[in-house]
């Protein structure tokens, strides 16, 4: 049998969606610029991406559970690519926007897929310490893009970020064809028929961990997807940093997800993920308030700074021991869930990152304090909803 993938590689693949959204958020005073279009307006360049995202995931999930992993893998990474090349030569911006539907559309492949491979692969509490390791790994990648993003753009132009996606999208289908083997094995039994893609749903939905652990994931994350949005009209547009400096912020909060994850990959063999959830949420009901307070114009970026990368850390703590719960309540469905999970995550954020841009404007006290709102509702979620765990 073929050695399992590299973690380093699942990683990479997993990381499409850091490739199409940080390395775009640099640009978007840009292109509300180039495009004369409003804030609100220019966020949907991300937006597009989320819902593309949130889409393509509830399609390849399923049949990843039917067909296998690594064909709608490749299907997907091809049709990233060939949209990123689209986005490069678009001349309007609703055909930014739908070339940038389009690249979310395949894009999810690798989000979702990655997910259900480590679950192919390991049980739930190794499970959870592969995923740590994982987006303690892919969280360089975010920092990466906003760098090379905000770069690009100052010496190259906009249209070179999309191209640069194009070389990201080529190098890993090379790295899937002779790297990647297929983990979802069937070992000789008939597929399920495609009737029983829709029943998965149903099943993980009927499931009551499952669905908490599920819906607590995607609250969660909808917090960090209220920084995505909001924070370049928030940090640039409000002329707290410059467009150049903006990845050093992004780099702190993507920080605070790698000092959590990379934590509770080396606590989870020893503690278990229930303990480690109740631990992160505990640190969570302490830490929003404080967040949200950092937002005040008293506080500026001197509390906020800080207050955003101990966040960070909770926020990875409680999302990634979810995750791992979730596709172990299920593992026969791990892609169907994976799915569940992305789409939520990307569904959310498309909706209220749209919302939140426009609500905080240039103002950092409503970004900070709708990301602690979020963070709350979702512990609160696991709190009351979940069954008890055993301590």
């Amino acid at each position: 049998m073929p050695a399992p993938p590299g973690i380093v590689l699942l990683a990479a693949i997993s990381a499409f969606g850091a490739v199409a959204i940080d390395s775009f958020l640099p640009l978007l005073p840009t292109l509300a610029a180039a495009f004369a279009v409003g804030a609100a307006e220019a966020q949907s360049a991300v937006g597009a991406v989320m819902i593309g995202f949130a889409l393509g995931q509830t399609i390849y999930g399923p049949l990843s559970d039917r067909f296998g992993r690594r064909r709608p893998l490749l299907v997907g990474i091809a049709l990233f690519t060939g949209a990123s090349l689209g986005a490069a030569g678009a001349e309007s911006f609703g055909a930014l926007v739908a070339w940038r539907f389009l690249q979310g559309l395949g894009g999810s492949a690798g989000s979702v897929l990655a997910r259900a491979i480590v679950r192919d692969l390991y049980a739930r509490d190794e499970a959870a310490r592969q995923l740590s390791f994982m987006t303690t790994i892919m969280g360089s990648i975010p920092i990466v893009c906003s760098f090379v993003g905000a770069q690009l753009l100052a010496h190259a132009g906009w249209r070179t970020v999309p191209l640069a996606m194009v070389g990201y999208g080529l190098v890993l289908v090379v790295l899937v064809l002779r790297r990647l083997p297929e983990t979802n094995r069937r070992d000789g039994r008939p597929p399920a028929p495609l009737s029983d893609l829709v029943r998965g749903y149903g099943q993980a939905l009927r499931h009551r961990a499952c669905a908490v652990h599920i819906a607590t994931n995607i609250v969660l994350t909808t917090a960090f997807f209220v920084f995505l949005s909001a924070s370049p009209f928030v940090l640039i547009g409000g002329g707290r940093v410059a467009a150049e400096a903006y990845g050093f912020v992004f780099a702190l909060a993507i920080g605070g997800l790698m000092a959590g994850a990379l934590l509770n990959g080396r606590l989870v063999r020893r503690f278990g993920a229930p303990l480690l959830m109740r631990r992160g949420k505990q640190a969570l009901v302490g830490l929003a308030p404080l967040l949200a307070l950092s937002g005040t114009e008293a506080a500026g970026l001197a509390a906020f700074l800080p207050a955003l990368f101990l966040f960070q850390t909770a926020l990875s703590f409680v999302g990634i021991n979810a995750i791992a719960s979730a596709l172990s309540d299920l593992p026969e469905r791990a892609g169907t869930v994976s799915a569940m999970i992305g789409a939520g995550q990307f569904a959310a954020g498309a909706v209220v990152g749209r919302w939140a841009a426009a609500a905080a404007g240039h103002d950092l006290l409503p970004m900070t304090a709708l990301m602690a709102a979020f963070a709350l509702a979702g512990v609160a979620l696991h709190q009351f909803l979940a069954p008890a765990a055993p301590r």
